[in-house]
């Protein structure tokens, strides 16, 4: 059994604004198939999880993940450059009650790269083609960038409001100039009707000269639809907003420049517990 994915679940179940943990969602694989399963036990430390462990275990079909390309998608290169970063389907989001939803979820992220292949921009994520074997997208390719902006100023993962930029070790050299290039790639989404809907720290990278990349486009779509099973990560979104609408990106990119400010007192739009 090879572990592929664990993530821990917490929910509000009291309404008090209190979360607590649930369990570990679990992604395994085990002779060439992938499997989604649960586990009471925090995996902590130097547990052993064996698969007696794990419970509620389904098998994830290869279809529900990697789904058949369409003709007018760009399929990349077999012999891929060793600076290239291949984002692969997120297996710990299958529910056999739908069964289509990842896959589903890979066409509408390739569809706005391939719009964006052909309206290129400097701070938004240079796409190289889809992966794919015997007619089916396994990967998504991309030009791979050194770091997160999470990475890079806030090893430590400290909380939103407990961040402290002038603590981070490795500042922006030109901090302005940075958000520039941010805000002019979410214009650029902008301007071809598309919204990001998930701005956040860790959605924006760095490339080797210190530029701000956009990356993640999962949760992309036009303008005014509907975002039910998409949307941000709190605490850089509204998880209640319903709609995709610039504001979404616009107001994530303010609390990023809160978040990288000096004030002492954080003005976010988006509040941390």
């Amino acid at each position: 059994m090879e572990i592929v994915h664990r993530g821990e679940l917490y929910d509000d179940l009291n309404g008090d604004g209190v979360y607590e943990y649930q369990y570990t969602i679990v992604v395994y694989k085990l002779e060439d198939k992938f499997y989604r399963g649960i586990c009471q036990t925090r995996i902590l430390g130097d547990f052993n999880l064996k698969l007696e462990d794990i419970s509620d275990v389904v098998l994830i079909p290869t279809e529900a993940y990697c789904p058949l390309v369409p003709p007018k998608f760009t399929i990349a290169p077999e012999d891929l450059p060793e600076s290239c970063f291949i984002k692969r389907p997120r297996l710990s989001a299958y529910t056999p009650s739908k069964p289509t939803e990842i896959g589903d979820r890979v066409l509408r992220e390739v569809a706005v790269l391939e719009t964006l292949r052909t309206h290129p921009h400097p701070n938004i994520a240079e796409y190289i083609g889809c992966q794919v074997r015997d007619g089916r997208i396994v990967g998504i390719c991309f030009v791979k960038y050194r770091e997160t902006l999470e990475e890079r100023i806030n090893p430590g993962s400290h909380g939103k409001v407990a961040f402290r930029y002038a603590d981070s070790k490795r500042p922006l050299e030109d901090r302005g100039g940075f958000l520039s290039g941010v805000e002019s790639g979410i214009r650029h989404l902008h301007s071809l009707g598309l919204i990001h809907n998930d701005i956040k720290p860790a959605n924006i990278m760095l490339d080797d000269d210190d530029n701000p990349i956009i990356t993640d486009f999962d949760n992309c779509c036009p303008d005014g639809q509907d975002l039910e099973g998409m949307g941000g990560t709190w605490p850089w979104a509204d998880e209640g907003t319903k709609t995709a609408l610039p504001s979404n990106d616009l107001d994530a990119l303010w609390d990023i420049r809160e978040w990288l400010s000096d004030s002492s007192i954080k003005n976010f739009k988006f509040k941390e517990g």
